[in-house]
């Protein structure tokens, strides 16, 4: 995969973009984060979200059965 050098992506960006089987908008229907708050996830290196919000990613990922240790990416 090419990284674009401008569009710098956070850790849990990169990861997203390789699950064929997941995207934004479906990790935004099981997890009830918006799709704003998903992107500037992945599109913010340094963004550091609230505890809640990891909770809710957490739950949604698992909803679609991915076993993610978060503390890698936040």
């Amino acid at each position: 995969m090419k990284k674009n050098l401008l569009n710098k992506k956070s850790s849990f960006g990169d990861w997203l973009d390789i699950q064929k089987d997941i995207s934004i908008y479906v990790l935004e229907e099981a997890s009830g984060i918006s799709y704003s708050t998903i992107s500037k996830l992945c599109n913010t290196p340094n963004y550091l979200p609230r505890f809640s919000t990891i909770a809710k990613i957490n739950e949604g990922l698992k909803v679609l059965g991915k076993s993610v240790n978060l503390n890698d990416y936040f």
